[in-house]
């Protein structure tokens, strides 16, 4: 990992592989390490940089309030300072949030989009799911957050032969998590509104998501996908939300095919 420091910010970040740069940005509770099935697929092609947001992973976990301005602008100064002018941006859950912010405040910096799992607005559902984890961090703490988040976010399936695993990363992530800084995300989240501006966003979008996800339902997808002029979407059969670990190699297949056009 590598760090750049902005003001009172220490930004951590991954970078691998040799190309054309494609950034990744994280769901929210998340950091750098969701993304390891992918790198390792991307990184014979691609310059690939994966980021934890602040208040993630091993970034400054900053006071509040945190919004996704505060999180794209956060990416536009770490690129800045590495002399990257554009890229490929890929964004899982809230990440997808992160990187519309971004399409829209600079689309100069963006050369395409990839939203996984992603969402545009909040709507009573997710606003609810939100909200219970927010309760849950309260009321019980990080390792019963990160349990309910499990919950949500992987196929019973995948979950129950992931078990050993899961305990080894809930205990890594658990020595370096902030509490005040994961109620400050999720309150990010909750503002999250981009309705009526991604008819703005001209940029080439792949979005993909999984058919069982039940935190942010294929039908979150399906709106990115009516308002986003240039998008197509791929649904996948079998999977839940969070598709970056439970099948790297499935959505690096529509990744890969999605960013060769561009040559």
């Amino acid at each position: 990992m590598k760090c750049i420091t902005i003001e009172d910010l220490e930004l951590y970040y991954q970078d691998v592989g040799t190309g054309y740069p494609v950034v990744l940005v994280h769901g929210m509770a998340s950091d750098h390490t969701v993304w390891e099935g992918l790198i390792h697929l991307l990184k014979d092609k691609y310059c690939v940089l994966a980021v934890d947001l602040r208040g993630h992973g091993l970034s400054s976990k900053t006071k509040g309030p945190y919004n996704m301005d505060l999180f794209a602008s956060d990416i536009v100064r770490l690129l800045d300072s590495l002399g990257i002018n554009k890229a490929h941006f890929i964004g899982h859950s809230m990440g997808g949030a992160v990187i519309q912010e971004l399409a829209l405040d600079y689309p100069d910096k963006v050369q395409s989009l990839t939203l996984i799992s992603s969402f545009c607005s909040v709507d009573t559902h997710l606003k609810d799911r939100l909200l219970d984890l927010m309760k849950i961090l309260d009321d019980e703490g990080f390792n019963a957050f990160f349990d309910a988040c499990l919950n949500l976010t992987y196929t019973p399936d995948f979950k129950a032969r992931n078990q050993e695993l899961f305990k080894e990363v809930m205990d890594m992530m658990a020595k370096s998590a902030s509490i005040p800084a994961l109620k400050e995300s999720i309150k990010a989240c909750l503002k999250i509104n981009f309705k009526d501006s991604l008819i703005k966003i001209n940029i080439p979008t792949l979005i993909i998501a999984g058919l069982k996800d039940v935190f942010t339902p294929p039908y979150h997808a399906e709106e990115l996908n009516n308002r986003i002029s240039n998008s197509k979407i791929e649904i996948m059969k079998g999977v839940g939300h969070n598709l970056p670990v439970e099948t790297p190699q499935d959505i690096f297949f529509l990744i890969n095919s999605f960013l060769d056009d561009f040559k």
